[in-house]
């Protein structure tokens, strides 16, 4: 969900706080853009990683289709399910526990997937690529990796993290994670027998598109 967060015990209040205070115009931002890229508008969205649900909820909340919200991470479920209430989004939400590397949702069964900040936390990046193949649909498209929106976006979030974040302390987005790159993607994406996708290039991270 964003690069603030990291695996192990985690201030889930913290970190929620970040993401509805400071990150918050990057969900519809980016659910707008997805929407308008696939040109889909029902049918079923996976928001994986989706900590307090923001992105798939964005996207339900800008379409017909219904959010299943992915996470390993009970405290993150429960924070996603109680946005889906607050946004009237209830009955079109579905939390659930999971694991990118190992996808509780049957072939072919999801329209739109995305993923923002999560992926560089995946521990089988071609198992999990092989995975989001297995789950879209063939008409499907997913999203994934992460990116700080526009260059006004990216200010105004640079500016409120450096005081917040020692990573962030320069004013700038913190360097990439060690095996975080487009090119260890790619050769991921390749050993995964994924063929059908690109890679788009933000000043402050990347996207891997998958599907039509």
């Amino acid at each position: 969900m964003g690069e603030e967060r990291a695996d192990g015990p985690m201030d889930v209040e913290g970190f929620l706080a970040i993401a509805r205070e400071v990150f918050a115009p990057l969900y519809p931002y980016y659910a707008d853009l997805f929407l308008r890229e696939s040109g889909l508008t029902r049918g079923v969205c996976l928001d994986i990683g989706c900590g307090g649900g923001d992105l798939g909820l964005a996207v339900a909340g800008r379409s017909a289709m219904r959010a299943v919200l992915l996470d390993h991470a009970p405290a993150m479920l429960k924070a996603a399910a109680r946005c889906a209430r607050e946004r009237g989004l209830a009955r079109r939400a579905l939390v659930l526990a999971g694991d990118a590397c190992a996808l509780p949702l049957a072939d072919a069964s999801a329209d739109l997937i995305v993923s923002r900040g999560s992926v560089m936390f995946w521990k089988d990046l071609p198992r999990a690529f092989a995975e989001v193949r297995r789950a879209l649909a063939p008409h499907g498209r997913a999203y994934l990796g992460g990116g700080l929106g526009t260059p006004q976006m990216r200010e105004a979030i640079c500016r409120q993290m450096a005081s917040r974040h020692p990573r962030w302390a320069s004013g700038s987005p913190p360097p990439p994670r060690p095996g975080t790159d487009p090119e260890t993607h790619e050769k991921a994406l390749r050993a995964a027998g994924v063929t059908d996708y690109r890679i788009e290039r933000e000043d402050a991270g990347h996207w891997i598109v998958i599907g039509a």
